[in-house]
C-alpha cells in the first residue's frame, strides 16, 4: 500500500472514532420527548451515616448540566468556605466537595431544571437526593403561599429562606439555614428539616447577593414559626415593600418655561420654598405642579417665579422625608433660535359635538389655571334663550394638579347649549392668554356617561378605597365614603376595587415594618373585575 493510502486510511479511523467518542444529538429520526431519570445515586436516597465527601447521581441517558449555578438547591447552605467541583460524566453527574460536610446534618440536593438531556434539553426527573451525615434523617416540614400584598397574584421565583431562631445575624447579614425557590405559582415547600424554631422570609433578591436589602420586597411574620413534624399547616406570606429610604431626585431637565424634575419613586408630596427674596412662597407653591402619579415635579416660571434658589421637600407614600437644594435657572432661547407657533393652551376632551343634557365636558389646560372664587367660571346657554352661572363646585370642579376643568350641567335644553368660560375667572399661572371660545353643543339623547357604585358594609373606620386598572395602577380613590360609594364619569373598561384598611388609625396605610416586627396593614380586593360600559351605572355592593 502506497504511504498516500495508508495516510488516507488512517485519517479515515481518526474520523470515525471521533465521532463515535463525540455525545451529540442523532440526526433525524423522531424527537426524543420522554426526559431522564434519576436511576441511582451515591450515596442513596434517604441514606444515614454518610461520611463521603461527593454526591453523583446517575441518570437513564446522557445528561449536561443547565445553569446550576441557579437551579441547585442545597439545604442547608453549604459554608461559604466549602464550595464544590462540578464533574460531568456520560450519564451522571458529580458534586465534589472541598471540605467534608456537617455532621449529624440531613441534607437535601434538589438540581430543579439543572440537569437535561443532550437531546431535546428536557429536564431529569427525580433529580433530588436526601440523606443524613448522621443516625437520623430529619423529618421536617414547610409549605406554603406567596402572594403580593397589593395584587394578592401569586409571586413566583422568589427566595424562602429559614433563618435559626439563635442566628443573630439575620436576614439582612446573614445568610438562611434551608432555602429553596416559589414556583410559578408562588407556592413553596422545604422537607427535611431539623425540629426547632425558626423565622421564615421570603426576599426579592433583585441584586443576587443572598440577603435583603432595603428597597427590595420581602414577606415575613412577625413571630419565629415551630417546625416539629410534617403535618403543620401551610403558611400564608405577604410580599410588602417597607421603606425607609428618603426618596431622590434623579434629574432635572430645564427649558424656558420650565423646569421639569424627576424622582425614583412615587411621591405623596414635594414641596419648594424659596431661599432668598426671589420669590414668595405662596408664589412657588402655585407655580409646582406634580404630575405623573407622584414621579415628576414641575416648576414653572410666572411672573412671580424665575431663577433662584430653592429647597426641595420629598416626602413618599410612607413618610419618609428628602430634602435637596436646587439652583434653579430658566435658559434664555438665542436670538437665532427658530420662531414656532405656540400650541394652544386648552382643548375640549373628546372634542365633541354633542352632549347628553344631564352630562359633563372636560376642559384639559397645558398648564395649571387659577379659578376665581368669588366669581361665576363662566355662563350656560339653553338654547339660546336661558343663561344661568357656573360657579364652582356646584357646576364643576378643578383637579388636584389644575390642568382639568369638569363642567357638569343639568339641562332641559331641546337643541343646543352653549359654554362660555370667563377668561377674567380662569387664568392661567404664567400669564398667558388662554384665548377662550365659546363651545357650542347639539343635544343627543344617549347618556353615554358612566358610573360604578354600590353599598358598603364594613366595620372598618378608616380606609382608602381605590379604582385599579387592569394593570393595577389607581385611576381614582376615596377616604372612608360611609354608606355608599360612587366612581363617576370614568372611562368605559375594566376595574378592581381595592381596599386598603388603616387599621391603626394613623392616617396612611402602612406597606411593611422596615423593622420586620408589624404586618402590613389588611388589603381588601373584590374577587370580580368590573366591566365599564359607555352609558351604564354598574351597581356592585362591597363588604370588607
Amino acid at each position: 500500500m502506497s504511504v498516500r493510502a495508508e495516510l488516507l486510511a488512517l485519517l479515515a479511523l481518526v474520523a470515525l472514532l471521533d465521532g463515535c467518542a463525540a455525545v451529540a444529538p442523532p440526526l433525524g429520526g423522531p424527537r426524543d420527548r420522554t426526559p431522564p431519570r434519576r436511576i441511582s445515586s451515591s450515596p442513596d436516597s434517604a441514606a444515614r451515616n454518610v461520611s463521603q465527601q461527593f454526591v453523583r447521581l446517575n441518570f437513564s441517558e446522557p445528561v449536561v448540566t443547565k445553569d446550576l449555578s441557579k437551579n441547585l438547591l442545597i439545604t442547608p447552605q453549604l459554608p461559604e468556605d466549602n464550595s464544590y467541583k462540578l464533574r460531568e460524566d456520560r450519564n451522571s453527574i458529580t458534586l465534589l466537595f472541598d471540605k467534608p460536610l456537617d455532621p449529624n446534618t440531613t441534607y437535601s440536593f434538589n438540581f430543579r431544571d439543572g440537569v437535561v438531556d443532550i437531546t431535546e434539553g428536557l429536564p431529569a426527573k427525580n433529580a433530588v437526593l436526601n440523606f443524613s451525615t448522621g443516625a437520623v434523617l430529619d423529618s421536617g416540614r414547610v409549605s406554603g403561599l406567596l402572594t403580593d400584598v397589593l395584587t394578592l397574584k401569586p409571586v413566583g421565583e422568589a427566595s424562602i429562606g429559614l433563618y435559626r431562631e439563635a442566628d443573630t445575624a439575620g436576614v439582612r447579614r446573614g445568610r438562611p439555614y434551608y432555602t429553596t425557590l416559589t414556583d410559578k405559582e408562588g407556592k413553596f415547600s422545604l422537607g427535611f428539616l431539623k425540629a426547632g424554631t425558626y423565622k421564615i422570609y421570603a426576599v426579592g433578591d433583585k441584586n443576587n447577593n443572598g440577603r435583603y436589602d432595603d428597597g427590595e420586597k420581602i414577606a415575613y411574620l412577625p413571630a419565629p414559626i415551630t417546625i416539629v413534624g410534617s403535618t403543620g399547616q401551610p403558611l400564608s406570606l405577604s410580599f410588602t415593600r417597607p421603606d425607609r429610604r428618603p426618596p431622590l431626585l434623579t434629574t432635572r431637565t430645564p427649558s424656558p418655561t420650565q423646569v421639569r424634575l424627576n424622582f425614583n419613586e412615587g411621591l405623596r408630596s414635594a414641596v419648594l420654598a424659596p431661599l432668598g427674596g426671589s420669590a414668595s412662597a405662596a408664589a412657588v407653591t402655585e407655580a409646582a405642579q406634580l404630575t405623573d402619579r407622584g414621579r415628576g415635579l414641575i416648576l414653572y416660571k410666572t411672573p412671580a417665579v424665575g431663577d433662584g434658589r430653592y429647597l426641595l421637600t420629598m416626602t413618599d407614600s410612607t413618610g419618609n422625608v428628602g430634602r435637596d437644594t436646587l439652583a434653579v435657572k430658566f435658559p434664555v432661547p438665542p436670538a437665532s433660535a427658530r420662531k414656532v407657533a405656540n400650541p394652544p393652551l386648552y382643548s375640549v376632551e373628546g372634542s365633541p359635538r354633542s352632549v347628553f343634557p344631564e352630562g359633563m365636558v372636560r376642559f384639559q389646560f397645558a398648564v395649571p389655571v387659577r379659578v376665581a372664587a368669588d366669581k361665576p367660571f363662566g355662563t350656560l346657554v339653553e338654547d339660546s334663550l336661558r343663561r344661568r352661572p357656573l360657579r364652582l363646585p356646584a357646576d364643576g370642579t378643578l383637579s388636584a394638579d389644575r390642568s382639568q376643568l369638569t363642567v357638569r350641567f343639568n339641562s332641559r335644553a331641546r337643541n343646543r347649549l352653549d359654554i362660555l368660560l370667563d377668561s377674567t375667572a380662569i387664568t392661567t399661572i404664567t400669564g398667558q392668554n388662554l384665548r377662550l371660545k365659546p363651545l357650542r353643543l347639539g343635544i343627543s339623547q344617549q347618556d353615554v356617561s358612566t358610573s360604578l357604585g354600590g353599598p358598603i358594609t364594613t366595620k372598618a373606620k378608616n380606609f382608602e378605597l381605590q379604582l385599579l386598572d387592569d394593570k393595577y395602577q389607581v385611576v381614582a380613590s376615596l377616604a372612608s365614603p360611609k354608606g355608599r360609594y360612587v366612581f363617576s364619569d370614568i372611562a368605559p373598561g375594566t376595574y378592581r376595587l381595592r381596599v386598603l384598611i388603616d387599621a391603626d388609625g394613623d392616617g396612611r396605610w402602612r406597606d411593611g415594618d422596615p423593622n420586620l416586627l408589624l404586618p402590613a396593614e389588611p388589603v381588601y380586593i373584590h374577587p370580580r373585575p368590573q366591566q365599564v360600559r359607555a352609558g351604564f351605572d354598574l351597581e356592585e355592593p362591597l363588604s370588607f
